[in-house]
């Protein structure tokens, strides 16, 4: 695994990713029953996600401000660099992704990213997964 650093509105995030170099030819999600191709990218970070990531570093950017205080859905969130960028800049987001994916990749890096658990929140997927907070906003992996 190769550690992937951003650094936004002073919340230093950290996600994995697979060092695709290093494979041994063999996807350990290959035999799951929602395993795609589509899927088996969930380990990458896309230079469109950080083109948008660069935008949220920046506290006075127009997206930056957008972002502050809204809910956010996140669709294919993968390592949830994106994602817990936009938690960051203080939006409340919900990164998703297939089932397989979810497990070996996105909530571990969504709750090694937590400053703490958020609690006393009404939402509907709290009963099921763990709301975190990273700085002004929430991150959930779902």
């Amino acid at each position: 695994m190769i550690p992937v650093h951003a650094d936004v509105h002073g919340i230093k995030l950290v996600v994995q990713r697979r060092d695709l170099d290093e494979e041994e030819g063999q996807d350990p999600n290959f035999f799951d029953a929602d395993y795609s191709v589509a899927a088996s990218t969930a380990w990458l970070v896309w230079e469109g996600s950080w083109a948008v990531v660069e935008l949220l570093r920046q506290p006075d950017d127009w997206l930056s401000l957008l972002i502050h205080g809204a809910r956010v859905l996140e669709l294919g969130s993968g390592t949830g660099m994106l994602g817990l960028a936009a938690a960051a800049s203080g939006g409340h987001v919900v990164l998703s992704d297939v089932a397989s994916m979810v497990e070996a990749v996105l909530r571990p890096n969504v709750l090694s990213n937590a400053q703490r658990k958020a609690s006393g929140l009404e939402t509907p997927w709290a009963s099921s997964c763990e709301v975190s907070c990273i700085g002004d906003g929430t991150a959930v992996a779902q």
